[in-house]
């Protein structure tokens, strides 16, 4: 299942346990509904089951997982509701946190949105993982200076299942490239301190990938 080559030499252990599988299940190498076995995965990191035990309950909150009676731990499997849900939070918080973000982010952060900007746009080859990473680093960059600690704390709660649905992103050119120019346009508004503009250019950027992965997520279930 892609996890046997896990690095722990740094604590604590359940998080790094938890980080990749989390990764994994992203990913699409654990699928939905296969079973996470405690004695299996102990035996292929060469670690005891406590850390084990204490990742899948992580991994249980963040909603990766479901642990049943009997069968022990379950990978879930993310729904069209699951996605409209986690978008409709996305849609109402980070336009938040990008208005507050005019008034705290300095010309550094605003030069470290543009080399992001540039790999995005160059970068295509990397991957789709790769392009989620960089997207997600872009976002961050204004999460992190709206200086509302609780509004941080919302997000980052839900960005593991942001990233998750995000899966369904960047596969077309087509959509790289329009992602590619409403961060253009998101930056020229953060450097006008337009905050008007930069609430309304994140609620669209937010709702154009929110369209884009339902339909997306149709389109793959549709034919299995």
């Amino acid at each position: 299942m892609g996890v046997k080559d896990i690095n722990i030499d740094n604590t604590p252990l359940s998080e790094k346990i938890a980080l990749t599988i989390r990764n994994n299940i992203i990913k699409g190498i654990i699928k939905p509904g296969e079973r996470l076995v405690e004695p299996k995965l102990s035996e292929m990191m060469g670690i005891s089951r406590t850390p084990i035990r204490e990742a899948l309950r992580l991994l249980e909150m963040e909603g990766f997982i479901e642990i049943i009676p009997r069968r022990g731990a379950v990978v879930t499997t993310l729904t069209r509701k699951d996605i409209d849900d986690i978008f409709v939070i996305k849609m109402n918080l980070e336009p938040l946190a990008s208005k507050l973000a005019v008034s705290f982010l300095e010309k550094s952060d605003i030069d470290k949105m543009k080399e992001l900007a540039v790999k995005m746009a160059v970068g295509s080859s990397k991957g789709v993982t790769q392009l989620i990473n960089w997207n997600y680093d872009f976002h961050n960059l204004f999460i992190y200076k709206c200086n509302n600690e609780r509004l941080i704390k919302m997000l980052e709660g839900l960005q593991q299942q942001f990233k998750r649905a995000t899966v369904y992103s960047f596969t077309t050119e087509g959509r790289t490239r329009k992602v590619n120019e409403e961060h253009d346009k998101l930056i020229a508004a953060f450097e006008a301190k337009d905050e008007k503009s930069v609430e309304e250019i994140v609620e669209t950027h937010v709702y154009n990938g929110w369209q884009f992965i339902r339909t997306q997520f149709e389109e793959v279930h549709t034919h299995e």
